[in-house]
């Protein structure tokens, strides 16, 4: 009985280790530790939280900090607007911004695909954040309008 208690201590010691010495994680967890066992929990949550985000530019190549890159940018929204035919069924119905890696879709979406295609668009290298301006139909043939009307007013 003492050897197996024994041993799980000693695994659990071990994955509290992993757990606060993780490289990517692990400084923001134990700037964490330390303003609760400091301050106590509400107060020391946004100290070490604070903490850790002065601590994120000081030269750790994990960490990606956002720039101004107009050509990031636009590479980025032509890949968007690239995957949308292979996402959504009315890819041009759905307008695309993007300024400082944070992604702006406006426009029409069946609502069946609006939530695929967050994530999706989500899990694309460079997505900083993903701001959702879409307006969700239920029936395709008012999206076919919409987009219809949007090309009419392009053309003319």
């Amino acid at each position: 009985m003492r050897d197996t208690l024994s041993k799980l201590m000693a695994l659990g010691a071990g994955a509290l280790a992993m757990y606060y010495f993780d490289p990517r994680s692990g400084a923001e967890r134990r700037a964490l530790l330390a303003g609760l066992v400091k301050g106590g929990l509400q107060q020391g949550r946004s100290d070490a939280r604070q903490a850790a985000i002065r601590r994120r530019g000081r030269g750790r190549a994990f960490h990606h900090i956002p720039s101004t890159d107009p050509q990031r940018d636009a590479r980025l929204r032509d890949l968007i607007r690239e995957r949308l035919g292979r996402m959504v069924s009315h890819p041009r119905a759905i307008d695309v911004q993007v300024e400082e890696g944070v992604v702006r879709l406006s426009g029409d979406v069946l609502s069946k695909e609006r939530d695929g295609l967050l994530l999706q668009v989500n899990d694309i290298p460079g997505v900083e954040k993903l701001v959702n301006a879409m307006t969700a139909h239920e029936h395709p043939d008012s999206l076919a309008t919409l987009e219809a009307r949007q090309e009419a007013e392009l053309a003319g």
